[in-house]
Formats: C-alpha cells, structure tokens, sequence
C-alpha cells in the first residue's frame, strides 16, 4: 500500500530551484528521448520521441509557486501529446508533482486529424486531489508513495528498487543511478524507471502483466535553450549562397537571429517572396502580426498551404497595420497531420497560451497552441522566424531556432529581408540544420525582376535537386553513362533521395531554367554569342553553366566540355569571381 505524502507538513520557498540530484530541473534545458511501443495484441512496433522542456514559467497550484515543465510527444514528426507539468521542490528536497494539463491529439487510420482529447489532466487543486513526490530527497529504500493523487484520474505511484547502477544510454554511461519501479491501480503492467545524478531520467521500461516488455525509452539529446545573448553587434548573417543541403549552419549562438524590429510596419503593405528551398517535405508559409507596444500575437493565416508547389518569385502581398509586426513562421509536414490549411489563407488561425487560456504574447517563455476560430486545437506548430537565442519567444515546444536571416551579395537588396527556415525541430533525429528548407524574402514593395531573378540563383545553391532537374540526362535509355562521357552524381550526394518537392516541382524544371539563363550572353572561344546555353555549334550542355547552382557570384564553376578541346578543365578555379569578359584567345566561356 502506498503512502500519501503529507504536503502539509511541506514548506516551500517561492523561487527556490529545483536542484534535486536525481530530478534537477532548470530553465531554458532539453532532454529529449527516444522509444519504441510495442503493441501487444498486434506486435506493431512505433517509433515515438519526446522532448522534455523546463521553462522559466512559474504556476501557482495549491498556494505553491511551480516550475512548468512542457513535455511533447511525437511519431515522425507529429505531434501526439502535449503537456504542461508542475513541478515544486520543498524545502528537505523532495520533489512534488502539482497536475498537468494535458493535450492528446487524435487522428484516424489514414492519418488525419479528428481531435483531441484530455485524458489525464488533473490538478492538486481540484477537491480531493493531493500533490505527491515525483523524486524523493534521498534514493532511499522504503514503502511505495504516491507521485499523484486525483482518484480515477491519475494514481501514479514509485519505490525505490535499486541504487548504485551502472547504465549506458545513447549519449553515454551513467553511474550511481538509482532504478524505480511505478505502477498505477488504474492501469496494468509496470515501469522500471533509470535516473542518474546531474541530468534526471535516462531510460524506461515498460513490462505487461505477463512480463513482456510493451516499450524501451532512451535518452539520446541534452541541449539548453532559449539563452539570452548580451550582445547583438557580432550577430552575422550568413550568404544565401553558402547554404548547402545538408550542411549544418555553425555556431548558431552567433548567428543573426530575427527579431519583431526587422519586419515592423508602418500601415503598408509587405511582399512575401518565395525565393527558394530544398527539403523533402510539404511545408506552409505562414504569417500573424504581432503588436509592438504590448506584444500580444494577432490572428494568422497560411500565406503558401503547399511550397513544394510555389514556383520561385512567387510572392504574397500582406497589409501590416500601423503599430505591428510582420511574423513569419512554417508548417512542416503538412501532408502528415492531416488539416486541410487552405481554409486558412484568408485568416482563422490563433495563438493561444495554454497554460493561462489568455492569447498568446511574445513575453510567454513557451510555445503557444493553435486553435481555431471555435476554440478548437489544432495540431500545428508554428516553426517561427523568431529566434530562441536572444530568450524571445519560444515558438515551438522544444524552443529550437527555426529561421536564420540571411544576407546576399545581388545588388539592389539592401532593405529587403531575407528568411532561411528550418523545418525540423533541433531535437528531432532527422534535424539537419541548414536552413533552407524554405528561403523567403521581405520587402516593402514588389522585388525588380532582375533582383529577384538573381536572388533566386543565389538561392538555387541550396537546392542542387532542382538544378539536377533542370538538366539533360547523363545516361543513355539503357542507364548507362552517355555519349559525352560524364559520369552519373554519386547518389550519396543527396542523402534524402528524390524529395517529395523536386517531384512537385518537375512541371515547371524547364521553364525554371530559362528563366535562370534569361539575358545571359555565352561567349565562347570561337567568338561566338551564345544565349541559350544549349549550342549545338561548340558541344556546349547546359549543365555546364551550373557548378553548385551558384550563378550569382560566379564563385563556383562546373567542367566545362567543348568539342574545340581535347580533355574537360576547369575554366576558373573555385575562388575565383569573374568581373569581366575572359580572352577570346581562352577556351570557355562567360557570362555579358
């Protein structure tokens, strides 16, 4: 029989930190961990991840000031649970659970979104619940005791099996760690829990009735966010054109994050422009406004339900009333969480804080939920333009940077805004950090053709799948390799395969080129003018006028084959710029 805690004889010091050894809570940390469920009539093994946030937010239950802690689950990227957890530590070091709210969302066998339900939610507040000890002061061995106290609803209790463990986990080992063993009297079966000093739960393991084990939880990241940087001068913005599919963006602390100043208006109108991106999922643009004297969060609307369709240039004209900021923010994985967002492109969706049911505001140390205009909640997370290094808005639960500002060297893009998404989550295993899943640009008025026309090959750097498109093929019908002798890419060069963009894409490769080589001049060796980059004359491809997808600079080059010379060289090196027409004695080519 397990004990109640006696939360009376309790005392609490407002403020005071949750430094439990075993359970050591602080602000701004993320563990996140890594499991499969095993279901067992059926045998079907799914794969479910959660991150486990400590925010800064205090909530008041039962005259106790708590730490919110905000723990979200997820199967490939969906998001299936969403809580809020109140934790306490008194004064001798226990640690005491105060409730939840909980958020468990629904969908049906084809995916699609129905609901979500509350099952769970409790809080020490409502009469005839009790607060109990999640992690006691010391791993010490004695009578079970109850972590929560609402009789039907939750009736989680531990005891102490084992201490001094040895146990290795995905990001090491750990030594003196203690195991528990919890149980419900509403629920069968029971877990084996692991926590080592400094760091808290590491590992779970769940075991039916009859002994089989029903789910093996890990712990595989720690990371810290949503740190305030002091000092915003050395903030750098990297080169549209250094971005490369796959390649993480370093040092991230350092980077130019974005903030509510860099899209303020003024009462006009702003022009969102698709500049490009490469990723192999369906994303949504999204925008809301944001109020600069209170920093209360308006209603949002999709601005592109389907980006993977959007041709690049493609643009959205949005009004940004006096007083407010633009925000900008994604929707990945649109096809997965099965809501229809073309319903919201005239408006419809809100942020709201669900922890104080208030609307959501920029001062919120976590993520707000999206509901729509009936208060229903949606399972969208708005992966923000605002960055989490400067402590602003965390706007998504494991408060990860999503967008990065990004500078370009195309004359005539001073004032414009450029905008480089991520659209996986820092902790997710798929997270790759390049930012340019999705590239857009922010201006004050429609961006000049010519502008725009370079910014999108600057942008093609980060999309080398949609240049590869563009190209003729390099094998003959019978895949092998063609006349010309140019072997096929290796196909670990793009580790995500052929994505779901570049397939949504394919209907407009062609005329995408086009417009890529528009009002270039070839000239070649021969002195002859070539404009379409396709010359039957010299033996020239047109791939041959794209090295990385970098035209801007002309800061890469590709091989260059002519029939006038007898083995392919490069014509400059890969630092090289060209600011002038080469020797008609050169054999080459460049562009007038």
């Amino acid at each position: 029989m397990a004990i109640l805690p006696d939360f009376s004889a309790a005392t609490f010091i407002p403020g005071a930190p949750i430094n439990n050894p075993y359970l050591p809570l602080i602000p701004g940390h993320v563990l996140s961990y890594k499991g499969d469920e095993i279901d067992p009539e059926t045998a079907d093994i799914t794969t479910e991840r959660n991150d486990v946030l400590t925010t800064s937010a205090a909530f008041e239950v039962r005259g106790v000031s708590t730490t919110v802690i905000r723990d979200t689950v997820y199967e490939e990227d969906v998001i299936l649970e969403d809580t809020f957890d109140w934790y306490a530590q008194d004064s001798a070091g226990n640690v005491w659970y105060f409730g939840e709210i909980v958020v468990n969302y629904e969908y049906d066998d084809d995916g699609n979104f129905i609901g979500v339900n509350h099952e769970g939610q409790w809080s020490a507040d409502d009469p005839g619940n009790q607060p109990g000890w999640v992690m006691k002061a010391t791993p010490e061995f004695g009578p079970a005791y109850y972590q929560e106290f609402a009789p039907g609803i939750a009736e989680d209790e531990s005891i102490v099996a084992e201490t001094g463990l040895s146990f290795n986990t995905p990001i090491g080992g750990f030594d003196d760690v203690i195991k528990t063993i919890d149980s419900s009297a509403l629920s069968t079966g029971v877990e084996f829990k692991y926590y080592a000093p400094g760091v808290g739960g590491i590992a779970e393991v769940a075991l039916a009735p009859d002994g089989t084990i029903t789910s093996e939880v890990d712990i595989y990241r720690r990371g810290v966010v949503g740190q305030a940087d002091p000092d915003d001068s050395d903030d750098v913005a990297p080169a549209l054109t250094a971005l490369e599919e796959s390649k993480t963006i370093e040092n991230l602390g350092e980077i130019r994050d974005l903030a509510t100043a860099d899209f303020a208006g003024t009462g006009t109108t702003k022009e969102v422009t698709v500049v490009g991106g490469s990723t192999d999922s369906y994303d949504a643009l999204g925008a809301y406004f944001i109020d600069e004297a209170t920093g209360a969060f308006g209603e949002a609307r999709i601005l592109v339900a389907d980006l993977s369709d959007a041709p690049s240039g493609s643009s959205v004209a949005v009004d940004v009333p006096d007083g407010q900021s633009l925000c900008l923010f994604l929707v990945r994985g649109t096809d997965q969480i099965g809501v229809d967002l073309e319903q919201y492109t005239d408006g419809g969706l809100h942020l709201k804080n669900l922890l104080t049911g208030a609307p959501a505001n920029l001062a919120d140390p976590y993520a707000p939920t999206v509901v729509d205009d009936a208060g229903n909640i949606l399972p969208i997370q708005p992966l923000s333009a605002l960055g989490a290094d400067d402590g602003g808005n965390l706007l998504n639960p494991a408060g990860s940077m999503q967008a990065i500002g990004l500078s370009s060297k195309v004359p005539g893009t001073g004032g414009i805004e450029i905008v480089g998404f991520e659209d996986r989550l820092n902790t997710s295993p798929d997270y790759d950090g390049d930012f340019n899943d999705a590239i857009v640009a922010v201006s004050e008025a429609p961006i000049a053709a010519e502008v725009l026309d370079q910014l999108i090959r600057e942008a093609g750097g980060a999309q080398p799948e949609e240049i590869d498109r563009a190209l003729p093929s390099e094998t003959g019908e019978d895949g092998e390799d063609g006349e010309d002798g140019v072997q096929d890419d290796d196909p670990t060069d793009n580790p995500t395969g052929e994505s779901v963009k570049e397939a949504a894409n394919d209907h407009h490769a062609s005329s995408e080129l086009d417009n890529w080589m528009a009002g270039d001049t070839l000239e070649f060796a021969d002195g002859a003018l070539h404009t379409d980059g396709n010359s039957d004359d010299v033996g020239s491809r047109k791939e041959f006028f794209f090295a990385d997808g970098d035209l801007g600079d002309l800061s890469r080059f590709a091989q260059f084959y002519d029939d006038h010379v007898d083995v392919p060289g490069w014509l400059f090196d890969g630092d090289a710029i060209l600011k002038g027409p080469a020797p008609l004695g050169t054999d080459g080519f460049f562009l007038a």
